[in-house]
């Protein structure tokens, strides 16, 4: 069984929502993105990383597999997807992060068919924070935001057929009139 790492899918979610928010306009879409890229590789990270501390807790904390995203770097290596001088990995790059998800893990959650938009924006959390720097990208977009928005559903659907309790992934996508009782089934006056 692959570990759980709740609190980072909840950090994704939040820094999807902020994305959302960001895209409505004030010229934040290039903010917007940036948030998108930093929520996917969190949430690509939460399939390759361990609880390392305060375990079972709300603060519980996490550390990446090293030697997973090494073995991914040296698999995109001979794909050419990175040049073979590279010698060490990219924490931050998406298409590394994604390919040291164990495939069955990719294809049930959906990963893979985002490959090409996770490979697209691979390098946008380092390439694009700096705006003013000499060749960072000017155009930005809000699909890595749609990509994230969609993963996030499948990630917890995933979660929750590992029987997962914690409170985020438990209560996912619940509306306020979710927590009311259901008609005819109030409880009874003691």
């Amino acid at each position: 069984m692959t570990n759980l790492s709740p609190w980072m899918v909840e950090s994704a979610y939040r820094y999807l929502k902020a994305a959302k928010h960001l895209r409505r306009g004030h010229d934040m879409l290039d903010i917007a993105q940036i948030n998108a890229a930093i929520g996917m590789e969190i949430l690509l990270k939460s399939f390759v990383s361990k609880p390392n501390g305060n375990l079972g807790q709300v603060n519980e904390t996490y550390k990446p597999d090293d030697d997973a995203i090494a073995a991914a770097h040296e698999y995109l290596k001979t794909t050419e997807k990175i040049p073979a001088s590279r010698k060490y990995p990219n924490k931050h790059d998406l298409l590394t992060l994604f390919y040291a998800i164990p495939e069955p893990i990719r294809q049930r959650v959906r990963l893979d068919r985002h490959e090409h938009w996770i490979e697209t924006y691979r390098d946008v959390f380092t390439n694009a924070r700096y705006r003013y720097e000499n060749g960072a990208p000017k155009g930005y977009d809000d699909i890595l935001i749609g990509v994230l928005d969609e993963l996030i559903d499948s990630v917890v659907a995933w979660y929750r057929e590992q029987e997962c309790r914690d409170v985020f992934i438990v209560c996912y996508g619940m509306t306020p009139a979710d927590f009311q009782p259901k008609p005819g089934k109030e409880p009874k006056p003691s």
